[in-house]
């Protein structure tokens, strides 16, 4: 008994629980023998008979004998490591779940085993597995065969994505051809070109060699081999011509000898490796010709010194298979999957930026642009996931470092530089989503003034923001097709959330009544301001707002689907009477570019309709002839060159309408619509007027242009103008009656005149 290693009791609990299921089965599972360990990490194999009596009925898979004989290898940790049952035979090789002729797969994975039921629950499936062989219906579970543990070159490691040609899945016979694999990094090479002919061709650009692919015929039915002899044994059975075989090896060795320099730190030459291409098990779920891969690894100095011997060892590589045939992505139906193969331009690489670039990245974006003018400073390491080894850097540059890590498959661009320029700059961006992550007031004036400018359909503009103390944030969303970007969805939210209690923590958040007196300097002498927050906040941020976006657009598109959409995002521990999320849109604004300073006049729809209104009450009273008008309230930006009209209102006191002018008196317009102005937080205030000319042309007259320099000189502040038109007296009449829209005009004026110098045209 020297040199014994007694059992674990995770073993010795394995044993009780297989001697428990032989009283309990009658017999129908047998303990034969426990096997001793000489190692202490070694398993224990226990050999066990299961009664396989068949029934006369009955026509099995294989021929079945009355006690069949297997073992399980129980690992010393046991029962949080799975067991694994082997046979001694390989007559069930090409049954469903045996895996190269002698193993017997009860599980799909690590998580399928439950320790909890230990030997109990293996035993269930071991007899179910015999039961279904017997009976014949046994089906496939399409479960890849992987290399042994012993004999793997742990170290190496082969990536394919490219799919084989045609051809050779076409052809039944066994056959042999060349892939040129190039190297990706320490260690972990990729198979960059399969090759049908006998000439090789040329080497791949950089460091690459040529590997000899072996396409067997039938699935595999042995053992993974660990000496060469056994390998070549399976070949042959397969068919396999090993004599050529090893004529293409030494010619491989050749070619990799003159393309690859040998290793400067060990003096080894060039490797010599071998892919092994097997077809899926006949009934299989999937099946192909060219379902499984598999490598090994052998010495190229041994072609040189001496030929190969039955007893050198095989050396398996791990395959990690990543050809889309014959993957199913962990992502697969997830918002995410929309990135996969799109084309994506993100702007900010802070906190909310660099998580969602490399969310794109993973998600396997064809194509990311990054674009960020910061670089690297100690603080925002508390957040962004940068390290001191990148301190005074630029961030896209570093960020575009680490992404290039996670996948090949992704062309990463990083710019830095000022976002702003960059959009002014390229009205024709050409990408499938552009991202805005800076928080930038700048950026998102930027971004909307060059989508309106642009002059035709944008692609989907995703823009995020987090409130000052990452208790909310808010996402918009600007699908192809929409009047507007995030600076005028932004807005949207907020003069919702003035009417609705639902929405007013954002309004208070984004929108304070007062401005903030504990303005956050996070380093002595930083004139810049921001916001409070840790990386946990960000990334849960910019991870929800993300899916939340993508699951819009990875619905199917509707003539009717709102093009403008905003998501509310709430911290936990921050939200009150408040849901943890709502979601928001709004319909199109009708708008046109204004006739005197070429800004973008976006309507929106439910303040035409109180025009409307409006005509067909002084129609009533006074007159279709008579003009009638009012107030309209919303906003300016001077900075994208958009005015928003977001409520009409009638005439305040002070002011008068004839059938040939309207007069409004400005002073008593903005004592009018002081209120909303308070309660949307400056979101809607006076910026103009509006009136009719029901029978006259939508364009303003002499007095017009009088009584607007008069209003703004008054004010000091530009105004609008819009004037409905009832020249076409059918369409006036059509619109009335509620269908179409009548003429119109809009026009922004300044004071001082056309010819002022403040004008920014």
């Amino acid at each position: 008994m020297t040199g014994l290693i007694p059992l674990t009791p995770g073993q010795r609990q394995a044993q009780r629980e297989l001697s428990e299921l032989e009283r309990l089965t009658a017999g129908g599972i047998a303990v034969v023998r426990t096997h001793e360990r000489t190692d202490v990490a070694a398993k224990v194999r226990i050999d066990l008979l299961i009664d396989c009596q068949a029934q006369r009925d009955r026509t099995p898979l294989v021929s079945l004998q009355s006690a069949e004989a297997v073992y399980v290898m129980v690992p010393p940790t046991y029962p949080f490591h799975e067991p694994s049952v082997h046979t001694d035979h390989n007559r069930f090789a090409g049954l469903p779940h045996v895996l190269w002729g002698h193993r017997i797969c009860l599980y799909l994975s690590d998580n399928d085993w439950d320790p909890a039921r230990g030997m109990h629950g293996l035993a269930d499936r071991l007899i179910e597995w015999f039961r279904c062989v017997e009976e014949g219906t046994l089906t496939f579970g399409d479960i890849v065969p992987e290399p042994p543990v012993t004999g793997t070159s742990i170290s190496d490691v082969i990536t394919v994505q490219q799919e084989l040609p045609d051809a050779l899945e076409a052809d039944p016979e066994p056959w042999l051809c060349w892939a040129w694999v190039g190297l990706v990094g320490r260690n972990r090479w990729e198979v960059r070109r399969w090759i049908t002919t006998d000439d090789a061709g040329p080497p791949e650009n950089g460091p690459a060699f040529l590997a000899v692919v072996i396409g067997l015929p039938d699935p595999v039915g042995f053992s993974f081999p660990t000496r060469i002899g056994d390998l070549l044994a399976g070949l042959r059975e397969q068919r396999i011509d090993t004599d050529r075989l090893k004529e293409r090896l030494q010619r491989a060795w050749e070619a990799n000898d003159r393309h690859l320099p040998p290793n400067p730190e060990t003096g080894a030459g060039p490797p010599v490796v071998v892919l092994v291409v097997s077809p899926a098990p006949t009934g299989s779920a999937a099946p192909s010709r060219v379902a499984y891969l598999a490598a090994w690894l052998l010495n190229g100095s041994r072609l040189v010194s001496r030929p190969l011997t039955a007893q050198d060892r095989v050396l398996w590589v791990q395959v990690l298979d990543q050809r889309p045939r014959f993957t199913i992505r962990r992502d697969v139906s997830r918002p995410a999957s929309w990135l996969r193969n799109k084309r994506i331009l993100l702007l900010g690489c802070g906190g909310l930026g660099a998580p969602i670039a490399e969310f794109c990245v993973r998600a396997g974006a064809a194509e990311l642009r990054i674009i960020d003018n910061g670089g690297v400073l100690p603080g925002i390491l508390v957040r962004q996931p940068y390290t001191e080894a990148d301190f005074r850097q630029p961030k896209a540059k570093v960020l575009a470092h680490r992404l290039a890590a996670i996948r090949s498959g992704t062309k990463i661009t990083a710019t830095h530089g000022d976002a702003v320029v960059h959009v002014l700059q390229d009205h024709d961006i050409d990408v499938d989503l552009i991202i805005d992550a800076t928080a930038a007031r700048t950026v998102a004036a930027a971004l909307e003034r060059s989508r309106w400018e642009g002059g035709r359909s944008q692609p989907p503009l995703l823009s995020m923001t987090v409130g000052h103390d990452s208790a909310r944030g808010v996402a918009t969303l600007a699908l192809p097709g929409a009047g507007g970007a995030g600076a005028d969805i932004l807005r949207k939210l907020a003069v919702t959330a003035a009417d609705d209690d639902s929405l007013l923590d954002v309004l208070d958040d984004f929108y304070p009544a007062l401005p903030r007196t504990d303005l956050f300097l996070p380093e002595p002498g930083c004139s810049d301001l921001t916001y409070v927050g840790s990386a946990a906040d960000l990334a849960s941020f910019s991870a929800w707002l993300l899916n939340d976006a993508l699951t819009i657009l990875g619905a199917p598109l509707h003539p009717a689907q709102p093009l403008r959409w905003a998501s509310v995002l709430r911290a936990p521990g921050t939200r009150g009477q408040y849901p943890t999320s709502d979601r928001r849109h709004w319909p199109e604004d009708i708008a046109a570019v204004d006739a005197e300073q070429g800004y973008h006049v976006r309507l929106s729809p439910s303040a035409f309709a109180e025009m409307r209104n409006d005509v067909i009450r002084m129609a009533g009273t006074r007159g279709p002839d008579i003009e009638t008008g009012g107030l309209l309230l919303g906003q300016i930006d001077h900075a994208s060159r958009v005015v928003w009209v977001t409520e009409a209102h009638g005439l305040p006191d002070g002011s008068e309408a004839f059938a040939e002018k309207l007069y409004v008196d400005p002073v008593a317009a903005r004592e009018a619509v002081e209120q909303r102005r308070f309660l949307t937080r400056q979101q809607v205030q006076f910026v103009g007027g509006w009136h009719t000319h029901p029978r006259n042309a939508a364009e303003p007259s002499p007095d017009d242009r009088i009584a607007m320099q008069k209003m703004t000189d008054e004010t000091g502040t530009a105004a609008l103008l819009v004037i409905l038109g009832g020249q076409d007296h059918d369409r006036w009449r059509t619109w009335i009656g509620g269908q179409k829209r009548p003429q119109w005009y809009a026009g922004l004026f300044y004071p001082g005149g056309p010819d002022s110098a403040g004008l920014p045209r």
